[in-house]
């Protein structure tokens, strides 16, 4: 007992003499403590405050904030830690810092309050402060004053008379114009019509210029961000200056990276503001040459990269005497021999400006009567790390895509071999060829492609490269080794994700004669297929103009954002055709049963079959619009594929939320678009006629079909009884074969079902 008075007698003496104040409060709010240094702070004595409360410091003034701090730690148990507060002593204010804490003692809880006052240091720091701050103010004053006189003598000059209402009559006089272009048959007035069309639409962008920089600097520009591909930009891109650059008879080259990410998050109307800018400029000034635009990137942040734009032209060039004057607005380097160039002279100050905002940077180099060679970086995120591909094999695809769709063949001899594991892609294939008439057989396999090889001559043959056990290019080397085999010389082209530059060759040395990229375009499947066929099976079909439409109800494609599916995306894959894009909806989502086997490869550590299944989900995904699902996968396929299987363990249940999410969004889908095809072999009402009885024979003789692979004629055949009236279990177990069949491919399940239901368990 001795030892503990003895310890609070140094406690009690160590409180007395610390430099910083102590008060200690009962929690009803009474004052039980004050050491020196806090009475000397707050200008009391312990003798002053007596039996006082906390509210002798409530009617003190200036003491609000100090009291808010004692009083949340007593009634609203709020501790504090180094809290700076204002407290006023006499007729000066203090600046303290409070830590509030509580104590028991004989069993009463208790606030200790810790203060320090720190006016002096709080002084020193504000004085060096306020001289720091006095010099950046001044020479921010002066760069104001100076950027505020240029930006008002500016709109003085030029937006006096100018606000967003002036492109409502040009505009109006541009559309009047274009009925007259339309409509009218005086070649003279024609002449005049197209002049004026000419000089509207430069005089309408002089002043969208002016008006980019009036929002730029009241700050009233905005960048959206979102996401896009960087393909489609340059596709915008070389559409803008192609045109102006062959009138000019000079020489364009576009250059991007392939494996530049293929959806990235950022503002991609303002990228392509500036873009446009610095080709434009390049034109203009370029009298004969060439221009070249490259698109790299730098990885930075984790899921962030720079976007690299330069372009590059064999113009006129910069003198370094006028590199100063390059981005000021209203400003025409070399404006003598310039001066019958069109401009404002806000291109450049507007594209740094956006810079600015985008937190972009620009490097120019220039070589005065050689050229120049601009250089931008953008900040983007990464939104899918895919890569985006060879930029002249993109264009020239849709180039090609455009060409096509004047017309299309039928070819009804004509007979192909589809070839791949994924029983969506199969039919997908049959769909996107189902106009063409053509006889088209079906392969889950490697293995059972050369069964069918063996059998009959195919015309062409499509082969997925990416499949379990035996791979596309396998299959190939295996078929051009087979003798006697009446496919030795078929055209197989490769079905394959991989549209990167080189990819061509690739296959070609394999021994394919070409390759398609997934997920398949329709018009460039039915370009190759015409190619590689006989011509003497082509027969050309209706115009493109004279097909009839599709009666396709349209989809509320956002409503199905919120599941990550672009139903939009998905219907440009289907052809727009929305009895295929459900089909193959319904199809995802009865595959909902590869997520065990997925699962068990992961369980089992294997990263090959794993990747396998996984791309085949991107793909399917990825065709159905479905494109976060998609890009999840992809990352997933990258991961195995390099062996991460730490990465894949980590982040499986990600995978498949978002896949649950998908298939939740598909369900509801199909619940609301797809009630009138919930049963494509719904029974048939007999209404009194007779049951079509169905004998052993009859179902073995789809099995012989089967068996010979004959499958159009086993659907066929199934199709016609199923369209009449039969019995109800036979009625089912056809409906369970076709279903087999046409949405499953799976011959084997067909087979074991005819047999079964006819008896033939023990037939081979």
């Amino acid at each position: 007992m001795l030892e503990q008075k003895d310890h609070k007698g140094l406690y009690r003496e160590i409180v007395t003499n610390m430099l910083e104040g102590v008060m200690v409060i009962s929690m009803n709010g009474k004052i039980t403590m004050l050491n020196p240094a806090a009475e000397h702070m707050l200008g009391l004595t312990q003798k002053d405050i007596g039996n006082s409360f906390v509210n002798v410091f409530l009617t003190r003034e200036g003491t609000d904030a100090f009291n808010e701090v004692i009083l949340d730690t007593i009634y609203e148990k709020e501790k504090v830690s180094n809290m700076p507060v204002d407290y006023m002593l006499g007729e000066e204010m203090r600046n303290l810092t409070l830590t509030t804490s509580y104590i028991h003692n004989d069993g009463e809880k208790s606030v200790v309050v810790v203060m320090e006052d720190v006016t002096e240091l709080n002084e020193l720091r504000d004085a060096q402060t306020a001289l720091d701050k006095i010099k950046k103010l001044n020479k921010e004053y002066e760069k104001a004053k100076d950027e505020a006189i240029r930006a008002n003598e500016a709109k003085s000059l030029f937006l006096s008379n100018m606000s967003h209402e002036i492109r409502t009559p040009i505009n109006a006089v541009l559309g009047m114009n274009e009925m007259i272009l339309r409509e009218c048959t005086d070649k003279q007035l024609l002449s005049y019509a197209a002049n004026i069309r000419s000089s509207g639409k430069t005089l309408l962008f002089l002043i969208n210029d002016i008006l980019d920089m009036s929002k730029i600097e009241s700050g009233k520009m905005e960048i959206v961000k979102v996401e896009y591909a960087p393909e489609d930009l340059m596709m915008d891109l070389w559409n803008v200056i192609f045109l102006r650059a062959q009138e000019k008879g000079l020489t364009i080259h576009f250059f991007l990276d392939e494996t530049l990410p293929r959806v990235l998050f950022g503002d991609d109307v303002r990228i392509k503001q500036i873009v446009t800018n610095l080709l434009t400029n390049a034109v203009k000034y370029t009298p004969q040459g060439s221009i070249e635009m490259k698109v790299t990137y730098e990885r930075q942040a984790e899921g962030e990269i720079g976007l690299i734009i330069s372009v590059k032209d064999t113009g006129m060039g910069i003198k370094k005497e006028d590199m100063g004057k390059l981005f000021e607005s209203f400003q025409r380097l070399d404006e003598e021999k310039n001066r019958n160039i069109e401009g404002t002279g806000l291109g450049m100050n507007i594209t740094m400006s956006l810079l600015r905002l985008m937190d972009g940077e620009m490097k120019v180099e220039s070589e005065y009567g050689k050229g120049s060679d601009f250089t931008v970086t953008i900040p983007q995120k990464i939104v899918c790390d895919e890569p985006a591909g060879d930029f002249e094999t993109i264009r020239s695809r849709r180039e090609q895509n455009l060409s096509m769709k004047q017309q299309f063949f039928e070819a009804p001899e004509a007979r192909v071999l589809v070839v791949d594991d994924n029983s969506m892609n199969l039919t997908v294939f049959q769909s996107l060829l189902k106009r063409t008439k053509m006889q088209i057989t079906t392969a889950d396999s490697g293995k059972k492609c050369l069964e069918l090889v063996q059998k009959q001559q195919y015309h062409i043959i499509f082969m997925d490269h990416m499949m379990p056990e035996m791979d596309g290019i396998e299959t190939l080397h295996e078929i051009r080794k087979l003798s006697n085999c009446p496919n030795h010389d078929t055209p197989v082209i490769a079905l394959t994700a991989n549209a990167l530059s080189g990819a061509r060759e690739g296959y070609l040395k394999e021994g394919f004669a070409d390759f398609l990229t997934k997920p398949i375009d329709g018009d460039l499947l039915e370009q190759t297929t015409m190619k590689y066929l006989p011509e003497t099976l082509i027969r050309n079909a209706m115009e493109a103009g004279e097909e009839t439409e599709k009666d396709n109800v349209e989809m509320d494609d956002k409503k199905y954002l919120q599941y990550g599916i672009s139903i939009e995306n998905g219907l440009l894959y289907a052809k727009k055709d929305r009895e295929m894009y459900l089909d193959l909806v319904r199809m995802f989502v009865k595959d909902r049963t590869k997520q065990d086997t997925i699962y068990q490869f992961l369980v089992g550590e294997n990263m090959k079959d794993y990747a396998i299944l996984v791309h085949g989900l991107k793909g399917n995904a990825r065709m159905l619009g479905a494109d976060q699902l998609a890009d999840m996968a992809f990352e997933h396929e990258k991961q195995s594929k390099a062996e991460n299987l730490e990465y894949v363990k980590m982040h499986w249940e990600e995978l498949l939320s978002i896949w649950e999410k998908t298939l939740d969004g598909f369900e509801e889908l199909i619940r609301t678009y797809g009630k009138e095809q919930e049963d494509k072999y719904a029974a048939v009402n007999s209404d009194g006629k007779d049951v079509l009885i169905l004998s052993e024979c009859d179902l073995a003789k789809v099995v012989d079909f089967l068996e010979d692979f004959e499958t159009d004629q086993a659907i066929e055949l199934l199709k016609e009884w199923i369209g009449r009236p039969l019995e109800p279990s036979m009625h089912d177990c056809i409906k369970n074969v076709l279903i087999a069949l046409e949405d499953e491919f799976d011959e084997e399940k067909a087979i074991e079902l005819l047999k079964e239901k006819g008896g033939m368990k023990d037939v081979i």
